[in-house]
């Protein structure tokens, strides 16, 4: 896993946490040890915040800031906002709140807001590499697809997720009653408007490589993904690059050629963007070699045996978001 990507992001977040504690502890020390009531966004005491080390302050209220759980604060990396729960709660403690003139609390109160939106952007902003995660990944999964996520349903020894998959299904059955699900005929639309799910794994192409382009395939493609988006905004989805086909296939077809389903594939990647939408290419996996899926691990030249299927599951652990 490469993590090279995270350093900005971690090397942001230390820097605001860093600032919010001493900001935290210079508003502390100014006001309960040197008696000062003049705090102010331009006045910030950081070496006041040093100088209450040189003093010894810290050591007999550490019991305050314990208190406020500063501990798990430092070891969350998401938790720059936290820092604002140490300002607010030290300038509302009674003997501290009481000393405050109204321009010195409303100057906290915005230096708490630009603190929350400073972290609010590192969020927003942060994107994620993949990881490894054990079979209960999968317990609030759901599963979009053709034949071949119907073999992962039956084949993979995934349990607990959830199946929308139906033979020969399209990206443009998306709305339509196709698939069955909770002893009824449904569409994949209708079910994610109704249940919630974590994540969401899309895996269908195969079946369209007989009509229309790759752009327009990845325009119908993108809607989807749009509405899904809408319809499960807690959801990580997961875009499955198609398979490939045999060399052989490729070689006798006119429309399942592994030219096109890679242009398909590399159409359709384009949609990640590694915050909440994650492209996985299968390809990648020990079911292929030379770009074209190996011979022995078919039985049609397009689908792979029953007992292959686990390569597949394996290789989707090894490609899991963990937030």
């Amino acid at each position: 896993m490469n993590n090279n990507s995270q350093k900005p992001y971690t090397l942001t977040i230390l820097i605001l946490v860093s600032a919010a504690l001493f900001t935290a502890l210079g508003i502390y020390a100014e006001i309960r040890h040197y008696g000062k009531n003049t705090f102010s966004i331009e006045n910030i005491p950081v070496a006041v915040a040093m100088q209450g080390f040189h003093d010894g302050l810290y050591i007999n209220d550490f019991h305050f800031f314990q208190k406020y759980n500063t501990e798990s604060l430092l070891k969350s990396d998401l938790s720059v906002a936290k820092c604002g729960d140490i300002i607010q709660a030290a300038i509302e403690q009674p003997d501290i709140s009481s000393q405050l003139s109204v321009s010195s609390r409303d100057s906290a109160m915005t230096l708490l807001s630009s603190i929350g939106s400073a972290a609010a952007e590192v969020v927003a902003n942060r994107t994620y590499d993949f990881t490894s995660a054990a079979d209960d990944y999968f317990n609030d999964a759901c599963f979009i697809g053709d034949s071949r996520t119907v073999g992962i349903r039956d084949y993979a020894g995934i349990e607990g997720a959830t199946f929308l998959c139906k033979s020969s299904l399209t990206i443009y059955d998306y709305d339509k009653p196709k698939i069955s699900y909770d002893g009824k005929t449904t569409s994949v639309r209708e079910v994610l408007s109704e249940r919630q799910f974590g994540k969401i794994y899309i895996m269908v192409g195969i079946n369209e490589c007989g009509t229309g382009t790759p752009e327009s395939f990845c325009e119908n493609y993108k809607k989807v993904v749009d509405d899904i988006r809408n319809l499960q905004p807690d959801a990580l989805i997961f875009i499955q690059g198609n398979l490939f086909v045999t060399e052989r296939k490729s070689r006798e077809s006119s429309s399942f050629t592994n030219d096109n389903i890679a242009n398909r594939n590399n159409a359709i990647s384009a949609l990640a963007d590694k915050k909440n939408i994650f492209y996985i290419d299968i390809n990648e996996s020990e079911l292929c070699e030379d770009n074209a899926l190996v011979p022995e691990y078919t039985w049609d030249q397009v689908h792979i045996k029953a007992q292959y299927y686990e390569i597949w599951k394996d290789f989707l652990l090894q490609h899991a978001i963990i937030k």
